[in-house]
């Protein structure tokens, strides 16, 4: 879930320090990790003098319900969380790290401390301006416990937040970060003085606005007419919930729509016609994975959770789910295995029925018990077709599956937000993982994963994993998080694959970042 400014805009920014600040996520030094700047064009960052035309954008299956961008828990949402909104900090096209609504950063020497400038001259879609007393007001929501925000687990160690003046934030630590401008890129700054409004009106600073909204079925939005960053190049983006992936690429081939969300990849032939294009993002970090309860039977023990990932044959599950399009994780790790800090010596979990089989045994799980596989209705059928693949190899060796497809309100209830016990249910999700090891870890930490898993010493090596500024000793220490996460298994990790996106000829500036976000806010039609 995170940000990156619209193509166009790319040309106009200036990183004012040097160039490591805008990698600060990927390979920080001492120095540029406590500082960074930024100037930008308020004349037009989109690159568009007026707003034209209609884009259609389809989702199969289940239409946007909720608007708030700090609980966001569907993927289909996230478009809107560049569209709506802004954050203090983003990702750039080629996920870096660059200010956005905070125009620069500084750090104390021991990484406890951080200041904050913020842009001048940003309202809300309503015309309010927005001051430091929001974006403190936003983060704090995130950490309230009693708010379902994924973007949590990263912020937890946040000891105050207080305002420095009208346009200066002050962030205090409870230990060193090298990475707080990453933690921030996922809480975004909505208009918090009616938070009981948010999910229906989207208030925020992004170059679009609500126009219309009928949840789960259709959402309209319009250029935002406060927008800091200039003109909104579309006149209109609307989403459209279409009942199946079937009726979703028939209406895409009839140009009914000109975005298609998540086409299978079977339908991809049947996609790909009269000049049609797909995103293609680089260095894909999102991952496909199934969810298991570790605090409850059978996977609270850790063998019945080895012993599943044994079960898993990627390998062919790739192949018949994806056609071939993924990287499989054989060693079991939300961090990809194309990525530079994956560590290659790993033990693989080859697939072994023999061992799944004696592992399922030892972990007391006897033959004939029956698992449930709980997946999305309407959409997704290449989780039901990895499924059918565990179901059938785990038939071999005495064990059964059962599969059931929910509409997404249900789905998410049986498992989210983190904390709730789903006993012998394997849960089909699809995990959008920032590229930066210490944020992809995060989905898989206590409080975030909705695994339920706590590892003590893996929490504390995260910790200190982010308050390592030097690169090649934080490496290290995420090959020690990759050998416990791996041993322990508290999610399954299938393959780090990305969302299958079509877009009709002549629709520009529309991408997918690395964790398989579609990115709207600088699409347009050829002109």
């Amino acid at each position: 879930m995170t940000r990156a400014r619209r193509l166009a805009a790319i040309g106009v920014l200036t990183i004012c320090v040097a160039a490591a600040i805008a990698s600060m996520a990927a390979a920080p030094s001492k120095a540029t990790a406590r500082a960074g700047t930024a100037t930008q064009s308020l004349t037009s960052l989109t690159g568009c003098k007026a707003s034209k035309g209609t884009l259609t954008y389809g989702i199969a299956g289940a239409g946007i319900t909720a608007l708030d961008p700090n609980t966001i828990a569907f993927a289909g949402q996230e478009p809107l969380q560049t569209l709506l909104y802004d954050g203090l900090t983003e990702y750039n096209s080629k996920m870096q790290v660059v200010p956005d609504l905070a125009t620069s950063w500084t750090s104390s020497p021991d990484l406890t401390v951080w200041k904050f400038k913020l842009r001048q001259g940003v309202r809300y879609a309503t015309g309010r301006n927005f001051t430091s007393t929001d974006a403190r007001a936003n983060i704090l929501r995130v950490l309230d416990p009693t708010v379902a925000s994924q973007a949590q687990g990263d912020l937890k160690d946040i000891r105050s937040v207080r305002t420095n003046g009208k346009w200066g934030l002050i962030i205090r630590l409870g230990h060193p970060s090298a990475l707080l401008p990453t933690a921030l890129i996922n809480v975004k700054m909505s208009d918090t003085t009616n938070v009981a409004a948010l999910n229906t009106t989207g208030n925020g600073t992004g170059p679009y606005m609500v126009g219309s909204f009928s949840p789960g079925q259709t959402l309209t939005v319009v250029p935002n007419p406060h927008y800091w960053g200039g003109t909104a190049c579309l006149a209109q983006i609307d989403f459209i919930r279409e009942p199946d992936t079937t009726s979703m690429v028939t209406d895409f081939k009839a140009g009914k729509l000109g975005m298609v969300w998540q086409v299978p990849p079977a339908d991809i032939p049947a996609a790909k016609t009269n000049g049609s294009t797909f995103l293609t993002p680089s260095g894909v970090s999102g991952a496909h994975v199934w969810e298991v309860d570790t605090t409850s039977p059978p996977f609270n023990n850790v063998l019945a959770r080895q012993a599943l990932s044994y079960a898993i044959d990627r390998k062919a599950m790739i192949g018949a789910a994806f056609f071939g399009l993924g990287t499989p994780s054989y060693g079991n790790e939300v961090i990809s295995a194309n990525s530079l800090f994956y560590d290659k010596s790993l033990t693989p979990y080859t697939f072994n029925l023999t061992k799944a089989k004696q592992l399922f045994a030892e972990a007391g799980v006897a033959p004939g018990t029956t698992f449930t596989y709980w997946a999305l209705a309407g959409r997704r059928d290449e989780w039901i077709t990895m499924a059918q693949i565990l179901q059938q190899d785990l038939q071999k060796i005495g064990f059964n599956l059962t599969i059931v497809r929910s509409d997404v309100s249900t789905w998410l209830s049986k498992f989210y937000p983190a904390g709730k016990s789903y006993p012998g249910y394997i849960i089909a999700n699809y995990f959008s993982l920032p590229p930066d090891p210490s944020y992809a870890f995060s989905q898989v930490r206590f409080g975030s994963c909705e695994c339920n898993w706590k590892d003590p010493t893996f929490e504390a090596l995260a910790e200190k994993a982010i308050g390592t500024p030097d690169v090649a000793a934080r490496t290290k220490l995420y090959y020690k998080m990759e050998a416990i996460e791996s041993q322990q298994s508290p999610v399954m990790v299938i393959a780090h694959q990305t969302n299958i996106v079509a877009v009709q000829k002549g629709i520009t500036g529309a991408w997918e970042d690395a964790q398989g976000n579609v990115h709207l806010e600088g699409a347009r039609f050829a002109s």
